[in-house]
């Protein structure tokens, strides 16, 4: 292995021997080494497999963790420090690691969109539309468990052909179309059910409620607004498990990529002062499996 990767074959022993340690790794009575169950999950073609968010923690993240008393300093976003730029811009100027976050995203099947979809009925809806849907994952989701409603992915331009991947290899070409757009400026009207997931987070009170604002002019009347998103806890809530830990690390990539003054989880308080600053009630707080949350508005 070491000649065929270029690198110290003493080092990667150690290494591995590192991995057996951390349970990703086995290693037998003659030397050798395997994948455990868990190391499985490393393997591009598992099913559930997290080598894109790995690569993008250590390629990406990790550089901006190493700025972060620069961001508790001044409030400035690590990103600015490390590459110059804001973080968006920086997937747009690289495409490769742009591509490696749109990857990432569409990961978050099974440990985000799986429990969203099996803790809300999506299937009472004609038209969803999918703001900021990525390569369309949540919605391909949606409409496999759901057989009733079409949908519209609504994203950057350069997302289209994943989207078309996406649908295709689920067979869903004809109930989901895409377009592209800026949320900011408007959303594509038609839709009974205006779903963001994991897409508020990233803006600040402003944005959020400007986004919002856009699905309330064309939200048929009886639609709903559905988030799936992080609630930070606050008073006497639960700060327990997974849900916790999962939430608060959110919030902090957050933080260091954006800085304090844009992207950050918000509690149950803050959503229903942005949902009514844009012209919806939130009506629901739906917990899931996962430590995401289907948050639903009603227009007024």
């Amino acid at each position: 292995m070491a000649r065929t990767l270029g690198v110290n074959d003493s080092a990667l022993q150690r290494i591995l021997r590192g991995l057996v340690g951390l349970g990703v790794c086995a290693e037998s009575a003659d030397g050798r080494f395997s994948l455990t169950s868990a190391g499985a999950y490393l393997r591009s073609d598992h099913p559930d497999s997290v080598q894109p968010r790995l690569l993008l923690n250590g390629e990406v993240h990790y550089a901006l963790w190493t700025e972060i008393l620069t961001t508790v300093r001044t409030g400035e976003a690590a990103s600015q420090c490390v590459f110059d730029m804001p973080f968006y811009d920086y997937l747009a100027s690289h495409p490769a690691v742009g591509q490696l976050f749109d990857r990432t995203m569409a990961s978050a099947v099974r440990y985000r969109h799986r429990p969203a979809v099996a803790a809300y009925d999506f299937g009472q809806f004609r038209t969803i539309v999918d703001v900021g849907g990525g390569n369309g994952a949540l919605l391909a989701e949606i409409l496999t468990t759901n057989p009733q409603p079409t949908g519209i992915v609504f994203d950057v331009p350069r997302l289209a052909e994943g989207v078309r991947q996406t649908m295709d290899a689920v067979g869903l070409t004809a109930r989901c179309r895409f377009i592209g757009g800026d949320a900011l400026v408007a959303v594509p009207a038609g839709g009974d059910a205006y779903v963001l997931s994991n897409l508020v987070l990233n803006w600040d009170d402003g944005e959020a409620i400007l986004a919002l604002q856009n699905c309330r002019k064309v939200i048929a009347p009886e639609g709903k607004l559905v988030l799936v998103d992080w609630v930070m806890p606050a008073a006497d809530e639960p700060r327990e498990g997974f849900r916790f830990w999962d939430t608060l690390m959110t919030d902090l990539i957050m933080l260091v990529t954006f800085g304090s003054r844009r992207g950050r989880i918000r509690t149950r308080a803050e959503f229903e002062a942005v949902f009514g600053a844009a012209g919806f009630t939130l009506t629901a707080l739906v917990p899931t499996q996962s430590s995401v949350w289907v948050i639903e508005g009603a227009p007024r």
